[in-house]
């Protein structure tokens, strides 16, 4: 599809120190996990679970947290490939979501941040970040958002060679015993209410419609690291009490992660154990 924008990247999981360094035995009998390194300044570190279609789970643990950082519910990031630039998807999104009549969640994008990492062996990785950015007024409605705002993912752009970020080329890293070979589906609940206003705020992220009936939108992305590849970004409306629930104890937001596997085919990811 060359008249892609925006490409499935990875899902971000928040571990405490213990969990970290010892992953729990359905992570370690399901996949390969290898250690990712030392994010710059120091304050985090993380593992990966990398996948042959390029996308990944990241394992964050926190050395120093900051002050002002509140615990939430998982993140995931998109991303563009060259020739896009992190500036040109920045211009890209902020025209679509201004142009939304007084529909856009309070959600806006931060200019590119400069990130990177220390792998293990020393290889300093660089990429720039674009942050969902929260007007007050949304950001501090507890019904809604009871541990703070990831309704929206980040982008996250290379600026180092990709596969040095994530080294999908390395049979030894993307094999995996359930034989997982990617990320079949991302899934994100919100209220019934606000189906719509979150199918116009994903459209402009995404730069593409998508398929829609009367409880759910999908957007079909592919993974940046194997065109034959795609997944599934569903926006799904609360339908049920079970639906409510989760909205109240995690806020809307990533509900279910589904992984492709060639060996057994898609299998869900047991993602809400890990939105503590």
């Amino acid at each position: 599809m060359s008249s892609q924008k925006v490409y499935l990247d990875h899902l971000l999981l928040q571990f405490n120190k213990e969990e970290f360094e010892s992953p729990s035995k359905w992570l370690t009998d399901h996949f390969t996990i290898i250690e990712g390194g030392t994010h710059a300044g120091g304050l985090s570190r993380n593992k990966l679970i990398i996948f042959p279609d390029g996308t990944y789970l990241e394992l964050l643990n926190w050395i120093n947290k900051p002050e002002d950082w509140r615990d939430r519910p998982g993140d995931f990031a998109l991303t563009s490939l060259t020739p896009i630039s992190a500036e040109d998807n920045h211009d890209r999104i902020v025209k679509a979501l201004d142009a939304i009549p007084d529909d856009s969640l309070g959600v806006t994008y931060s200019q590119p941040i400069d990130g990177g990492r220390q792998t293990p062996s020393g290889v300093d990785i660089r990429w720039k970040l674009l942050k969902a950015l929260y007007s007050d007024a949304e950001s501090t409605t507890p019904d809604l958002h009871p541990r703070g705002r990831t309704d929206a993912p980040f982008f996250c752009h290379d600026v180092t060679d990709r596969v040095l970020r994530v080294p999908y080329d390395q049979s030894s890293v993307v094999e995996h015993p359930s034989g997982a070979t990617g990320i079949a589906g991302i899934e994100i609940l919100v209220p019934k209410d606000r189906l719509q206003s979150y199918v116009a705020l994903y459209t402009c992220i995404v730069g593409a419609s998508p398929r829609l009936s009367t409880t759910q939108a999908e957007f079909e992305l592919r993974a940046p690291g194997s065109l034959d590849f795609s997944g599934v970004l569903r926006i799904r409306a609360a339908t049920s009490e079970i639906d409510d629930r989760y909205l109240r104890e995690k806020g809307i937001g990533i509900s279910a992660l589904i992984i492709r596997s060639q060996a057994t085919g898609d299998f869900l990811f047991p993602v809400s154990d890990y939105l503590r």
